[in-house]
């Protein structure tokens, strides 16, 4: 009796050592300049090459590595990128960073959302509410939200290039909310550059008189935005110190949201 289960737990303790090492190899891979030789490869992986080969003939197997038949070189294909794009494609955004949003919320007593986008148009998928039913901007627009006027929307443009920019402005325009909307592309353009450079993006009054929204990206393991945290009040309750209070904040929670997307930065 007592024998057994010490089997069993070693086999068990073998297969975890088995699927580290097979983890180990692939995001050490994703690090080395390849192709790459196999002794290379080993050396930067502090791993014997014997061992080394035979994960490599397996992922070869499975078509998750390639080999340059004149120089013998290994080289991870492109099947990773669409391992990675299913799981994106179906992982439960609502389930895993809604918790993120009730943070923010509770934190600071005010309204909070998590954003993505669905045909060149915001798709708010949770909230959370503060004090006063603040969520007016919501109520008005349907849950569905303009891209060109809303924090996490902008967020999302960060990943146009400049042909999607323009399929944006043919299909929607740039409708006019409140005098603070930004209406051309040009203009947009240059907000874009600047969301990029501080890492947030921010409603000023654009959809909503009198509120404004602080946002920040989720970023999968491309590095792409593939959903925005908000928090919205009104513009009375954010001045600059408690902007820029609730700015790092945010930033911290965005490092932590695209932590679990995959995003390695």
């Amino acid at each position: 009796m007592k024998t057994k289960p010490q089997k069993q737990q070693s086999e068990g303790i073998k297969k975890n050592q088995s699927l580290r090492k097979a983890i180990q190899i692939l995001e050490g891979m994703t690090k080395i300049p390849t192709p790459a030789r196999l002794q290379d490869i080993a050396q930067s992986l502090d791993m014997p090459q014997s061992t080394l080969l035979r994960f490599l003939n397996t992922y070869i197997d499975f078509g998750y590595v390639g080999q340059d038949p004149n120089t013998s070189c290994y080289y991870l294909t492109l099947k990773l990128m669409e391992l990675g794009s299913r799981a994106r494609d179906h992982f439960p955004f609502q389930n895993s960073l809604a918790k993120y949003i009730k943070q923010v919320s509770g934190k600071f007593n005010e309204s909070s959302s998590l954003c993505i986008e669905h045909d060149m148009q915001m798709v708010y998928i949770a909230t959370e509410e503060g004090p006063g039913r603040m969520l007016q901007t919501l109520q008005r627009i349907g849950r569905i939200a303009p891209m060109h006027a809303t924090g996490v929307g902008k967020l999302h443009l960060l990943n146009y290039s400049e042909a999607r920019l323009l399929a944006l402005a043919e299909k929607f325009g740039f409708p006019k909310y409140t005098e603070s909307t930004i209406t051309s592309l040009e203009a947009l353009k240059k907000e874009l550059v600047l969301i990029k450079k501080q890492g947030f993006a921010m409603d000023n009054e654009e959809c909503e008189a009198g509120v404004r929204c602080i946002a920040v990206p989720v970023r999968d393991f491309s590095g792409d935005v593939v959903a925005g945290i908000s928090l919205s009040a009104p513009s009375a309750r954010l001045d600059k110190a408690r902007t820029a209070e609730i700015v790092r904040y945010l930033k911290e929670v965005s490092k932590d949201a695209s932590r679990e997307m995959g995003w390695g930065k």
